[in-house]
This record gives C-alpha cells, structure tokens and sequence, in this order.
C-alpha cells in the first residue's frame, strides 16, 4: 500500500509497504542513492476513499540522529 511519510526536514516521502510500523517503532528510509532518513514513527493515519478505491496511510516520525 502507497505510505506517505511526514516529519522529515526534506518534507514528505511516499513509498510502498506491505507491512506497517506500530507507533514507536523506528523506521530507516532510502530515498536517494546516499540520502537515509532515520526517525521513531509518533503517528500513524489511513485515509480511505471508498468511492475511488483508494487506501493510503500517513506516517508521521520524529526524525532521530544516530551517534556517529
């Protein structure tokens, strides 16, 4: 199903999932060849259109740095 990911600095990330994360889980996104972003998941929506059959999920994380 289509997630769109929101609270990141560079804005939101759609991606593809078959499996949700549960709230506060960490999740770590591919978005680019070098380009990752880190981030524990605080919210977690679905907006469902019944008439366009349509599903697509929201996913708001606080991004978390990594100790280098």
């Amino acid at each position: 199903m289509r997630v769109e990911i929101e609270g990141v600095p560079q804005g939101a990330i759609e991606v593809e999932l078959q499996l949700l994360p549960r709230i506060g889980e960490t999740i770590k996104v591919m978005y680019g060849a070098d380009a990752e972003v880190k981030g524990e998941v605080t919210g977690l929506q679905h907006y469902i259109n019944q008439h366009a059959n349509d599903h697509k999920v929201i996913l708001t994380i606080r991004p978390v740095i990594s100790p280098e």
